[in-house]
């Protein structure tokens, strides 16, 4: 499990939401689409909250509550602005930082917020593509 502190949320932010998402938005524009990059913290699109994680208890002791930071779990999605963006034709290319209801930054696995985009969106296909070497073979 990630566990993300501030200061390294403050850098996933610039990462995803500015260098990877600006490349990939690069990529897809080269080859004739046209896309636009977004973060979820944009127009309030991925509503999230802190993911707390919870270890078995020993005994008759209480569970310990393990703080993974910045680590987040979505609440809510707001389609709206992916919405207007399909209207015109553009591709939203959405790093996977939500937002707090108090503005806190969170980072959020990239496949559930696919996921739960896809499901909000009633998309006919999700497809998913990485260069995890675990995840390309057949093992």
């Amino acid at each position: 499990m990630r566990v993300t502190d501030h200061e390294t949320m403050d850098i996933v932010q610039m990462v995803l939401g500015g260098l990877v998402n600006k490349e990939i938005v690069s990529l897809i524009n080269q080859a004739g689409g046209r896309a636009i990059g977004l973060t979820g913290k944009d127009g309030d699109m991925i509503r999230a909250r802190k993911m707390h994680l919870e270890r078995k208890a020993v005994a008759d002791q209480p569970p310990e509550i393990i703080d993974l930071g910045h680590v987040g779990e979505i609440e809510e999605i707001n389609p709206r602005a992916v919405r207007l963006l399909e209207e015109d034709r553009f591709i939203p290319v959405i790093a996977p930082v939500g937002v707090g209801a108090d503005g806190t930054a969170y980072n959020i696995n990239a496949d559930l917020v696919a996921g739960k985009m896809a499901e909000v969106l009633k998309a006919e296909k999700l497809l998913l593509l990485t260069n995890t070497p675990g995840v390309l073979d057949k093992e």
